[in-house]
């Protein structure tokens, strides 16, 4: 391990080229083969250093009589960086920190003199996000940090900094334990009034930038790692359409806004082919060829190859060979309700149930006037699911939906299509009829 000092500016600024102002002096680190260059919080005038002895030091010159001390503070730097290095891999079974992780930790031992207490899960959030944005935090694989995850980061900070102001709490690291899981988790349910999935994804955010703090060596405390710090999740009502819905809104004559005629064309190609609205808004002509879609996706960083469906084809021979525009996922979810509701089929009165503010809420029933219908309900997303559903009940392996939606497990999208039991027992009876047609016939002799 090596660590040497020097200028940024060895002969002086551009500006003043006689090394009258001061400039900045920075250490250049060797370690486990890294190389890193990190500026320290010291500067000098260059006439007054000695960058030819070694160490590279202030000059012992009367000119400079604060020499002794100043001296004094690079070789104290030199030290908190060697321990940090030091202190790092001893915590990790001897495996150093890489420049990333490094950083930030001498920080605080060069910059904050040690003090890790003055780091507080905002302010550290705020600097995990910064990282994100800039790409030295990286997610699973060394993949960038998609913009709608940094976004979905940013939700969940302002959230706590709401939470921080109204319950006057301290939000050290100290103090993020099972005390503030159950007072936030209060929070979340009564005054923000959050259904259970969108609480356990904050939390799931949460645990992101613990986790983190705690790899840097910011963070000492693990309560946060506990299963029960971890909010429940429930299985969602959401609506698919069926292949028949599907035809009544291709059907939907949107002639006179074109507008609507766009984003509904642009939904029945999610409903063809599965992709997220991320993905959706990005497809372009360039990456559909000899009949085959093919794309990486942006949330997983998995390339796909989907074939192109003939509605696909019509779509894009309607725009000249090329795609409608997306509009913003919000306005896209507006429009589509103004289409949806055009549609006959889709003005049936719906069940859903979900969990919101610790209740269990139900907007149902045939006979009930504030029953929602189910074009309330259809979003962007609903594309997505309409296309595994469609595709599983047309008896597509289930591992070739999974490999186009990206599901990892079975189990994860079967929860995720959406048929209910009559469909599964019309699939079964269905099943049943065909083997009976393809046993032999019994010939007595």
């Amino acid at each position: 391990m090596k660590v040497s000092f020097y200028l940024e500016s060895p002969k002086g600024t551009k500006r003043n080229m006689e090394g009258l102002s001061p400039t900045a002096i920075f250490a250049r680190i060797c370690y486990e083969g890294y190389k890193m260059k990190y500026y320290t919080p010291e500067n000098i005038l260059p006439k007054y250093w000695n960058g030819n002895a070694k160490p590279h030091r202030a000059k012992e010159t009367t000119k400079f009589p604060e020499y002794p001390e100043f001296n004094k503070r690079l070789d104290n730097i030199e030290t908190a960086i060697k321990n940090t290095i030091r202190k790092y891999a001893n915590d990790n079974a001897n495996k150093p920190p890489t420049p990333a992780i490094l950083r930030p930790l001498l920080d605080i031992a060069v910059k904050d003199n040690g003090n890790v207490k003055r780091e507080t899960l905002l302010s550290f959030f705020e600097k995990f996000i910064e990282q994100c944005k800039a790409g030295t935090k990286t997610g699973k694989k060394g993949k960038p940090i998609t913009e709608g995850t940094i976004k979905s980061y940013k939700t969940t900070k302002s959230i706590l900094e709401d939470y921080q102001k109204q319950s006057h709490k301290d939000l050290s690291f100290e103090n993020i334990d099972m005390q503030f899981f159950n007072d936030f988790t209060k929070y979340l349910t009564l005054t923000k009034k959050q259904s259970a999935n969108y609480i356990n994804k904050n939390f799931k955010v949460i645990k992101t930038v613990l986790n983190y703090a705690t790899d840097l060596g910011i963070n000492t405390k693990t309560a946060f790692k506990s299963s029960s710090f971890s909010a429940p999740t429930e299985e969602t009502d959401s609506v698919y359409l069926p292949e028949h819905e599907l035809k009544e809104i291709a059907g939907l004559d949107l002639s006179n806004d074109l507008s609507l005629d766009r984003v509904r064309d642009l939904f029945l190609i999610g409903c063809y082919t599965g992709l997220r609205f991320s993905d959706l808004s990005t497809l372009r002509p360039e990456n559909i060829n000899k009949g085959m879609i093919t794309i990486t996706q942006i949330k997983t960083g998995t390339p796909v190859a989907i074939p192109v469906h003939d509605v696909v084809n019509r779509i894009m021979f309607k725009y000249g060979g090329n795609l409608p525009k997306a509009l913003s996922n919000q306005k896209m979810n507006d429009a589509l309700k103004d289409i949806a509701k055009q549609c006959n089929s889709l003005k049936k009165k719906v069940s859903i149930t979900f969990t919101k503010a610790g209740k269990t809420v139900t907007k149902a029933g045939k006979d009930t006037n504030s029953a929602p219908e189910k074009w309330q309900f259809v979003t962007t997303h609903t594309a997505r699911r309409s296309f595994a559903t469609n595709q599983y009940l047309n008896k597509v392996p289930v591992i070739t939906i999974q490999a186009i939606t990206g599901h990892k497990t079975q189990s994860a999208f079967m929860k995720y299509i959406k048929v209910a039991p009559t469909e599964h027992a019309n699939i079964l009876q269905e099943n049943w009829n065909n083997q009976k047609l393809e046993q032999p016939k019994t010939i007595a002799i």
